[in-house]
């Protein structure tokens, strides 16, 4: 897969700008703050119609302005797509692709595949249960459709059925059929959840080690858990069993929305004991396997953003990854740093397909090297 060019209007800092992509490797350079991110959230929100990092499309518009647009043109097997994506305030917000209207944007998810690394990777290993829920659930949604329409249908259900709970306590009633009809469906949805995620984990976990320690120059054990409350139990006893203790709690304490994910280094906690420069090189590494396992199911290359490239990782190792994403096992690359000259060291004995983009005062000039 391929992005050929990008139009942006009113997105963010830019008020227009045009793109036209090298096949291989894209720079974006210059300073903090200056909207270099901005551009791969743009590619982001063709794919997720979504932002990665402001779910609130609104606060995405250009201060000042009333809409923000979004044209792009993709190439996949040779099959061109022309993708709109419009929003204006108190306005719904607009897909087309090819002139097609996009009625429901969870089908859109998985059209135009990514895998995206920034330094908010970090809360994979630091933060919530729910963040490393959700890092494995798009990974699934890109490529299995029937993982998304349980997912809508298992959060929805668990939503619907805490109100009853909620309902029930008020009243100081209780329906054991009403229970019933939620946890058939649940258990359904469910099961189908956590064996997908099951079988992910294990082949992420299976791919990672070699990243780690080969392309990053580290000799260490790295491991991955899946942690589920099903792995023991099947969801139906779990839900009878609970039944007590959520009528007081008023929600639903037993399910796939409890599953987490460890990381360990050596044996131990990745949280607890890995450097800043261990969990950035784990973080990517992830990544890479994330990278891998995508292509294969879905039978083509992804588009890969790295954000911040050079976030807590030297110089050689930098220069590792470059070499190592310009083989032909990648397909098209974006990449975001503050140092041009600095790139230009690390590729300048390289034969690499690239391009570099400067942004300065939100405009964009594409440097020849």
């Amino acid at each position: 897969m391929k992005l050929e060019s990008l139009n942006l209007v009113n997105f963010k800092n830019y008020l227009e700008v045009d793109f036209n992509f090298s096949d291989k490797i894209n720079f974006f350079l210059g300073n903090n703050g200056v909207g270099k991110t901005n551009i791969l959230d743009s590619i982001h929100y063709l794919s997720f119609s979504k932002s990665y990092f402001n779910h609130i499309d609104s606060l995405n518009i250009k201060y000042g302005e009333s809409f923000f647009s979004i044209n792009s043109k993709f190439l996949i097997n040779k099959l061109s797509y022309k993708t709109y994506l419009a929003y204006e305030k108190n306005k719904s917000k607009v897909i087309r692709v090819n002139d097609e209207i996009c009625e429901r944007f969870s089908s859109h998810i998985g059209k135009f595949p990514i895998i995206i690394s920034t330094p908010l990777d970090s809360n994979l290993i630091l933060g919530s249960a729910e963040i490393r829920r959700k890092f494995i659930d798009i990974l699934i949604c890109q490529f299995d459709k029937l993982y998304l329409n349980h997912l809508i249908n298992y959060k929805r259900l668990i939503k619907q059925r805490n109100i009853l709970l909620k309902q029930f306590f008020k009243k100081k009633y209780f329906s054991n059929d009403d229970i019933e009809i939620y946890n058939d469906q649940l258990v359904v949805s469910g099961n189908y959840i956590f064996n997908k995620r099951k079988e992910i984990i294990n082949l992420l976990k299976d791919k990672i080690l070699g990243y780690y320690n080969s392309l990053l120059s580290y000799n260490e054990n790295i491991d991955i858990v899946y942690k589920s409350q099903l792995s023991e139990n099947s969801f139906s006893d779990l839900l009878n069993k609970s039944i007590e203790k959520d009528k007081i709690l008023c929600y639903t304490s037993s399910g796939i929305h409890r599953d987490d994910i460890d990381f360990f280094i050596n044996g131990l906690s990745m949280k607890k004991t890995g450097s800043q420069g261990q969990q950035k090189s784990f973080t990517l590494s992830l990544k890479f396997a994330e990278f891998e396992l995508l292509k294969k199911m879905i039978g083509f290359k992804p588009l890969f953003l790295i954000d911040d490239l050079f976030d807590k990782l030297d110089k050689n190792r930098v220069s590792s990854i470059i070499s190592f994403i310009s083989t032909n096992d990648f397909g098209q690359i974006f990449i975001t740093d503050t140092d041009l000259e600095r790139i230009k060291l690390i590729i300048r004995n390289t034969d690499l397909d690239f391009k570099f983009f400067t942004i300065k005062n939100n405009k964009v000039d594409e440097e020849i090297f």
